[in-house]
């Protein structure tokens, strides 16, 4: 799943290419990516609207659009965002000879010759039609991801429950600190739960237990004051690398061009289960902790010193 490195970059993709655009229409290819309003409410209101904004909360990506409306975006596993130059056509044949087939993959998209040749449009769910001919697909094979289309009033409603963003002035080790007290719940686990810091999934809580020297099953309750403020630099600065590197494309997030992010290649315990730590030289160790992976260095991150403490709290 896209974490929040890779939906800042592409927010911030979008930001540089599409507002001032202007929505002709859209075009639903997968009825239930719209989550709210009804689709035909969702076609009728998001007609003629101009992009104004692009931005994120947490792992959603907001465009705020003109008469006081947002698309909220969650990209669930799957999603990605492809913006096609003018040139190219639609072809949806597919549905009418094939239903099987057009649930599966959707339309497929020609380029003209003097398009740009794009990559990967298959699978797409959502199509935004702009009014200088470009295209801005919403490509999802899963067919998880969902798309809003809200009221700037409802923002609150649309986000109720995502804790602080773990970039914004609002993350501070201190509260951090406050929202782990009596938590007996494994700190990798807790990193995951988006009330507790917004945007941080798998790849990332990895990453930054790794730099704060923490076992992901260290009960959260039992960090100490200076573990917490070392934590809390390591949220802050491994996503900070992510974004700087295009997002961790291991599978199949692709930014807005169709290319692979480059951070997967600067990683230091996801997915590097058998090979040596960059620190010490230990080999990574690959658990699972409430049905999720966790990666992790066995001379960096010790477990006996976790097992001592979930020990010393039980006497």
């Amino acid at each position: 799943m896209p974490e929040l490195p890779e939906v800042e970059y592409t927010a911030r993709q979008l930001r540089a290419s599409v507002v001032g655009a202007t929505i002709r229409e859209a075009e639903v290819f997968w009825e239930r990516t719209i989550k709210h309003p009804a689709l035909p409410d969702f076609l009728a209101q998001i007609a003629g609207r101009t992009i104004e904004n692009v931005r994120r909360r947490g792992k959603f990506l907001i465009i705020d659009l003109s008469g006081e409306l947002f698309l909220s975006v969650h990209r669930r596993m799957t999603g990605n965002f492809l913006l096609l130059q003018p040139g190219w056509t639609v072809d949806t044949s597919l549905q009418e000879r094939d239903q099987a087939a057009w649930n599966t993959k959707g339309p497929t998209y020609h380029a003209s010759s003097e398009a740009i040749e794009g990559h990967e449009t298959k699978y797409c769910r959502v199509s935004l039609l702009f009014e200088d001919g470009r295209c801005l697909l919403f490509t999802d094979p899963r067919k998880f991801g969902t798309i809003g289309l809200w009221a700037q009033s409802q923002e609150t409603e649309a986000f109720r429950g995502l804790g602080p963003e773990p970039l914004g002035a609002d993350f501070t080790a201190e509260g951090l600190q406050c929202s782990l007290v009596g938590r007996r719940t494994a700190i990798k686990q807790l990193l995951l739960d988006q009330t507790i810091v917004a945007g941080v999934g798998n790849i990332y809580a990895d990453e930054a237990l790794f730099y704060a020297s923490l076992h992901p099953l260290r009960r959260a309750d039992s960090l100490s004051a200076s573990e917490i403020a070392l934590l809390h630099e390591g949220i802050v600065t491994v996503l900070t690398r992510g974004i700087e590197h295009g997002g961790t494309s291991f599978n199949s997030y692709r930014d807005l061009w169709g290319e692979a992010g480059e951070n997967f290649n600067h990683v230091q315990v996801y997915q590097q289960d058998g090979k040596p730590c960059v620190r010490c030289g230990t080999l990574i160790e690959r658990i699972v902790i409430a049905q999720r992976s966790a990666h992790f260095c066995p001379g960096c991150q010790p477990k006996t010193l976790a097992e001592a403490i979930l020990a010393a709290s039980e006497l």
